[in-house]
């Protein structure tokens, strides 16, 4: 997953989420009802029996009571839902948010003005500095891609620059382009796939196994978190490189 494509899901679907907090619950009443008639069963919500709180205070104003059944589920389950999801969603990725603001310009550099463009390098080189040295020059990669020719499409992702940078050969034309491109494309959106790899271990470091060497654990852990390339390979092939390796000549 890209950084900047994984930002462009994520605001696709908070607005998502908005426009499906007016109009979900209606929709849902629908899909309910036809599942309720397939089941032969009665659409029909019961309304429980409005309690009455005593209040300590005079002065207190008692909260409205719905008694619509529908209504009440609207407000205190579905809109409840649907908040909290808009809310962790929010705050969740709002980090990720600002990365993206600072590695913008890399995809974004053919709509700024030259000034703008200035001030977003800048702060990029920043960004990617550490003890007063930079992995790319600010001011040499707004001249950079000042200069750069015409995207063959109007949006391109990083790893999709990336690729024109491979195949065309511009990485020595645009030195910081390629650095700030390449940095970009490996930033890791999220944690489950090390997170997954990591939980691999118990698997593999069992009590049984507790004399197992290190070279042979990587050998496995690799094995079990590249399943899918691991799949591919020919166990004959494999078995037969061993044999040529380990294999030792009888005397004559």
């Amino acid at each position: 997953m890209q950084l900047d494509v994984a930002v462009e899901l994520l605001k696709k679907a908070e607005v998502s989420l908005v426009r499906y907090r007016t109009t979900g619950f209606a929709s849902a009443q629908v899909s309910a009802k036809d599942i309720c008639e397939k089941m032969n069963t009665e659409a029909v919500l019961k309304q429980k029996r409005l309690r009455k709180t005593k209040r300590q205070f005079s002065y207190e104003s008692p909260d409205e009571e719905v008694s619509d059944a529908l209504k009440k589920m609207e407000i205190s389950f579905f809109n409840v839902v649907v908040d909290v999801c808009i809310a962790s969603l929010q705050e969740r990725f709002q980090t990720l948010d600002k990365v993206q603001e600072k590695f913008g310009v890399l995809v974004n550099f053919p709509d700024l003005p030259n000034a703008e463009l200035i001030k977003q390098c800048e702060t990029l080189s920043k960004t990617l500095s550490s003890d007063g040295e930079s992995d790319l020059d600010g001011r040499e990669l707004a001249m950079e891609m000042q200069s750069f020719p015409s995207l063959p499409e109007t949006s391109m992702t990083t790893l999709e620059l990336l690729t024109l940078f491979q195949k065309k050969r511009l990485k020595e034309i645009y030195p910081n382009m390629w650095v700030a491109l390449r940095i970009a494309a490996t930033i890791p959106v999220a944690v489950a796939t090390a997170e997954k790899s990591f939980s691999r271990l118990k698997l593999l470091k069992t009590y049984l196994r507790s004399t197992m060497a290190q070279d042979r654990l990587n050998g496995l852990a690799i094995i079990s978190i590249n399943r899918e390339e691991s799949r591919q390979v020919s166990f004959d092939e494999a078995i037969d490189a061993f044999a040529a390796r380990k294999s030792r000549r009888g005397p004559f």
